[in-house]
Parts: C-alpha cells; structure tokens; sequence
C-alpha cells in the first residue's frame, strides 16, 4: 500500500492521510480515536479503510503513541541530534 505503482490514487494513499494525520496531531498534540478517525472523512470511502493502515505506519515511524485509557493517540516529536 505505500509503494508507489502506476494506478495508485495519490489522493487516497497512505503517506497522504498519514501527513494529515500528524497535521491535526501537531495541532492538537492529543486527539481521541473517533476524532481523529474522522480526520479522513473527506477522502470519502476510503477513509474507512486507510485509517488503521495510517495509524500502524505512524505507530512504526515513532511519530504516534496509543493511550488505551483515553482512547486517544499522542504526537511524538522526533528526537534531533546534535551531532558535531
């Protein structure tokens, strides 16, 4: 799902509901699980289905933590290093 290929719908792929994703995360640094679900709601459909897909590559990037408690997904700011 995230290679590239000559039919894929840049509109409606992972790495795009991905960066939306973290845009409303950046924002809000802490949003619930139905909220941000209905993030993708605009990609029509598809949002359905692309949901968990975005949310397990944002889990193995580093960029987003799971709070079984709140139901809710947290921004993780990547680490900089500052090396010399």
């Amino acid at each position: 799902m995230i290679r590239p290929a000559k039919h894929l719908n840049l509109n409606t792929c992972v790495l795009r509901a991905a960066s939306r994703l973290l845009v409303r995360l950046k924002e809000e640094r802490l949003c619930r699980f139905e909220e941000l679900r209905h993030s993708l709601d605009d990609l029509g459909p598809d949002a359905d289905v692309l949901f968990l897909p975005t949310v397990h590559f944002l889990f193995l990037v580093g960029r987003v933590e799971y709070h079984s408690q709140t139901d809710s997904f947290e921004y993780l700011q990547p680490e900089v290093s500052h090396e010399t």
